[in-house]
């Protein structure tokens, strides 16, 4: 995840995590809402994709879903992109992003793991070329680990690393021949702020956000600091304080952006929300994850809307309304039929109510007849 950390801050980025959407079936690449509003047009363009070896590709992108269409297949198929898959988008140009590919599906798969090597430990300038064509060379990710962290470290899969902990505990999941690190700055790590425990801070007056001594209180609005500080205090901690060490301040502070946008987004949310919406979310709090920052809690939220969401979607089957209105319909029958075997009873329970009191009154006259024959005289 050092790449868009590394990127130059003038250039806006963002990072996408693939789901299985964007690499089969339809072919379809949802992007950050929010980054299209600040820097993409709200009408269809012609968007350039650049790869590391600068080969470029025309991608549709549609501004009412804010999403790549016709174009991004062809790329996704070109690269071998797969589910999990993170890529780096940077707005290089008018229109035109250079990505970067993250490949979490084994060390085979790896390309630019680690963008453009313009890190404090590993600047080579013009090396990033040729270290890119012999990415497949398994002894290449050896040499970056040297670069960067000053020893080998030997990964089977990075699918082992756990992306659910911050990145204070990630170096130590490799699983094959690892070394220890020694502390965390090795790992690239870094404690924020000059006060290291917010239970030191009282109010939002006395909360400062520092990321690698840096301030960055003001590239945020009073808004976004008093949302930010609540989600800090909901925690008990500085949500930022396991960001990577080589975050610039920019990208920091968009980084706590986006996570105010998608927590407001997650209070404004319906029970209608697409599921799309939900996992584009969660997408974003996991590459967040992946750079350091505790969003854990969110996503559990997130996954728990989806979930609910999801139930409430299979309630909604049309299959299933189908069968309930068909059951419906044979109640409303059986209750015409009784209606109408009720009404013909009621019929002839009067017929016989009629008779009944002629009988009444032919039994009341015989009376009479045989009284008056009794009484007549002789």
């Amino acid at each position: 995840m050092e790449v868009q950390a590394s990127l130059p801050a003038e250039f806006p980025s963002f990072i996408k995590t693939l789901v299985r959407s964007n690499v089969t079936g339809g072919y379809w690449l949802r992007l950050p809402a929010q980054f299209c509003k600040m820097h993409l047009p709200r009408h269809d363009i012609i968007v350039i994709l650049e790869d590391e070896s600068r080969e470029e590709y025309k991608t549709k992108y549609i501004a009412e879903n804010a999403a790549l269409s016709s174009g991004w297949r062809r790329f996704s198929i070109a690269h071998q992109l797969c589910e999990d898959d993170v890529l780096v988008f940077q707005l290089v140009g008018t229109f035109k992003f250079k990505v970067y590919m993250v490949r979490l599906n084994g060390l085979a798969g790896v390309d630019g793991l680690f963008g453009p090597p313009n890190l404090d430990a590993c600047a080579r300038g013009n090396d990033y070329d040729k270290k890119i064509k012999i990415h497949k060379d398994a002894t290449y990710f050896d040499r970056v680990m040297q670069d960067i962290f000053g020893e080998t470290i030997q990964i089977n899969n990075l699918k082992d690393l756990d992306t659910t902990t911050s990145f204070g505990n990630a170096a130590n999941q490799y699983e094959n021949g690892r070394k220890n690190l020694g502390s965390d700055v090795r790992c690239g790590l870094r404690l924020a702020g000059s006060i290291a425990n917010l239970k030191e801070v009282n109010s939002i007056s006395s909360f400062t956000i520092v990321v690698n001594g840096e301030t960055i209180d003001s590239q945020l609005s009073d808004y976004q600091r008093v949302k930010y500080y609540d989600l800090c205090c909901s925690q008990n901690s500085f949500l930022h304080e396991n960001l990577r060490k080589n975050i610039n301040s920019k990208l920091a502070a968009e980084i706590i952006s986006e996570t105010i946008n998608i927590v407001d987004a997650i209070r404004a949310c319906e029970l209608l929300t697409p599921l799309a919406d939900f996992e584009g979310r969660d997408n974003t709090l996991k590459g967040f994850e992946l750079l350091g920052m505790n969003v854990q809690f969110l996503r559990a939220r997130v996954a728990r809307l989806m979930s609910i969401a999801m139930e409430a979607a299979a309630v909604k089957d049309p299959r299933r309304k189908s069968k309930v209105r068909l059951e419906q319909a044979h109640a409303e029958e059986e209750i015409d039929f009784l209606k109408l075997k009720l009404s013909k009873s009621k019929e002839t329970k009067e017929r016989l109510d009629h008779k009944i009191e002629a009988l009444k009154v032919n039994v009341v006259r015989h009376e009479i007849v045989f009284q008056e024959v009794v009484n007549a005289p002789w």
